[in-house]
């Protein structure tokens, strides 16, 4: 499934989603809508028909009382009060008749009383009749039942607009519960389509991020397939052709590396005789002058085998041919013959080998050529960093299990010297090939490729070379070596050998 795909179906998942909230929240909406129109056409239109008819029948009641004051105080009024009391009768009847069906029984009785009183006062005379005692009591009878009635209605006005609210809550309430719920499910599916989408692109990605520092780091066999969307897996085909590509070249620069040493190496061998018989006099004399011009070939030489010997090592590790072992080879022998070939550069350099040792080793099936190798490019370098004076100590201690807990024999081979130590920004690239880096008393005119191929050595052999923290003062390094399964470490007394080659 391509990227695009899976972010378009995040996007309408949660676009359905809030589709879903907006098209409830329209719901409620028009429920709370329906519930005010129903109050206004039904309960408020009623009341106002409702209204009417008490108004009217008030009116009659007022006419009433305008005319029984008319008729105890000024007796010319009187015919103008039945005329206004007559009109307002009308006007009853005609509302009684237009909406009796619809107003409430209570309303309704007090008005037809007003219709039936205002009526029977009109028949006859109408002081007498408004004066009676007993039609007066009726007045204020019906006047009563028609407060009464009143009241009802404004009550039950009331009432239904308490429900209709209490709905309309019930609506709302609803209504967010249900946006709460939405929302909760909404914010719950983000994070899992969130979820599946990141880890359908970062895990490969992680995965192509792995698979190229590999490359970088020079392993070239064949990557896994990774999974996810076309487009991560079109970059894994391209990492993959880069790779393989690199390969090719890598193979390519290995056969190139070989030959060209393997071809240099008989002539400078030849050429380090003929160095060797001029600087011993064989062909004749030498005067100081030349002596001092072979010299600086025998030297010359001398680095370039020293080069060729280390790209021949080097290309033999990379081929997976570094292990020569050497049954019952002793490391102690294989450490004493290492510091005997750099005494001679200790004693030009000015400064102190020490070597301790901790109990003996046991007898160990080891490459000693490769083992020795590695140990000389750690003292080499220990001692070309340090001032006429200062020493360098090899330790070589034995450890019951490996520096990951690997069951067996174990030994480790500490290299520490007294010089400035490793600067911190060389020190992600000491074991890289062909680095090179000026400290102390050591200028930077040196291969490069000591650090790096003593430690793939020592890969190859199942140990590795550390760079540990620097000594105050002073650098580092560790040689870790299996020497066995199920060989105990010897724990004799420590013995302490210092050669003093200054």
């Amino acid at each position: 499934m391509r990227l695009a795909h899976r972010l378009l179906i995040s996007h309408a998942l949660m676009t359905a989603v809030l589709l879903v909230a907006a098209a409830f929240s329209g719901v409620a909406i028009v429920r709370m809508t329906s519930l005010l129109t129903e109050v206004r056409e039904e309960q408020l239109g009623g009341v106002i028909n409702e209204e009417a008819v008490h108004q009217a029948a008030w009116s009659v009641e007022v006419a009433a009382r305008q005319g029984l004051f008319a008729c105890e105080h000024n007796a010319g009024d009187v015919p103008a009060a039945a005329d206004v009391l007559r009109q307002r009768l009308a006007s009853l009847e005609e509302l009684i008749t237009r909406y009796g069906m619809s107003t409430q029984p209570l309303l309704l009785r007090a008005a037809e009383g007003f219709r039936t009183y205002a009526s029977h006062i009109l028949e006859g005379d109408t002081c007498e009749r408004l004066q009676n005692p007993v039609l007066r009591n009726e007045r204020l009878r019906l006047a009563e039942q028609l407060t009464d009635a009143w009241i009802n209605t404004t009550l039950a006005l009331h009432s239904a607009i308490r429900q209709r609210e209490q709905r309309a809550r019930e609506i709302g309430s609803s209504a967010i519960a249900v946006g709460l719920t939405l929302g909760a499910m909404a914010v719950v599916a983000a994070w899992v389509v969130a979820r599946w989408v990141a880890q359908g692109v970062t895990r490969p990605l992680g995965q192509l991020s792995s698979l190229a520092h590999r490359v970088g780091d020079g392993n070239f066999a064949p990557l896994p397939a990774v999974s996810g969307p076309s487009e991560v897996r079109a970059l894994w085909a391209d990492l993959d052709r880069m790779r393989g590509r690199l390969s090719e070249l890598d193979q390519l620069k290995d056969a190139f590396v070989a030959s060209a040493s393997h071809d240099l190496r008989t002539p400078l061998a030849r050429l380090r005789t003929a160095i060797g018989l001029l600087a011993d006099g064989t062909t004749g004399p030498l005067t100081a002058q030349q002596q001092r011009v072979v010299e600086l070939a025998r030297v010359a030489c001398e680095r370039e085998i020293r080069l060729v010997t280390a790209l021949l090592d080097l290309t033999r590790v990379q081929a997976g041919k570094a292990v020569r072992r050497d049954e019952g080879c002793r490391l102690d022998d294989v450490i004493t013959r290492a510091v005997e070939e750099v005494s001679e550069l200790a004693e030009e350099r000015g400064a102190l080998l020490v070597l301790q040792a901790e109990g003996t080793t046991p007898p160990a099936s080891i490459d000693a050529a490769l083992v020795e190798r590695s140990l000389v490019s750690l003292m080499t370098n220990a001692v070309r960093v340090s001032a006429p004076g200062q020493r360098v100590f090899v330790t070589r201690t034995l450890s019951a299990h490996g520096p990951e807990g690997e069951p067996g024999t174990w030994a480790r081979v500490e290299v520490r010297d007294e010089g400035p130590g490793v600067p911190e920004d060389a020190r992600p690239r000491v074991f890289e090939p062909f680095f090179t880096r000026a400290v102390g008393a050591a200028n930077a005119d040196g291969l490069g490729l000591g650090l790096p191929l003593a430690q793939r050595m020592m890969r190859a052999l199942g140990g590795d070379v550390l760079l540990l923290e620097n000594a105050n003062p002073g650098a580092r390094f560790a040689l870790v070596l299996p020497l066995g399964l199920g060989v105990p470490a010897s724990t004799t007394t420590d013995t302490t050998v210092q050669r003093n080659d200054g």
